[in-house]
């Protein structure tokens, strides 16, 4: 009977001493995956800055095309419209000039 309660109490010590070691190993472990995890979260917000900068500056070169584009085409309406208005002047000279 005594050797059945010295296994017992050997066991008892095992699984506390297995118990002890999980929990040291836990210790160990967590910071390490915090650290890692950290560390893909600041990789990652890294380049998410880098595409919304690339996100910005491709945007300013599409608004200054298209302000480019606007400009041209008001100067192309501003011309136009002095011809159409020229014509409708010149219309109207030859209309009064039949009419007198």
């Amino acid at each position: 009977m005594k050797h059945n309660s010295n296994q017992g109490l050997l066991g008892a010590l095992f699984i506390g001493l297995g118990c002890g070691l999980a929990a040291v190993g836990v210790a160990l472990v967590v910071p390490a995956c915090a650290n890692w995890s950290l560390s893909l979260a600041d990789r990652a917000l890294r380049r998410g800055r880098e595409a919304v900068g690339n996100a910005a500056d491709t945007f300013a070169e599409v608004a200054g095309s298209a302000s480019q584009h606007f400009d041209a085409a008001a100067k192309a309406a501003r011309v136009t419209t002095a011809k159409a208005a020229g014509a409708v002047e010149s219309a109207a000279r030859q209309v009064r000039e039949y009419a007198s």
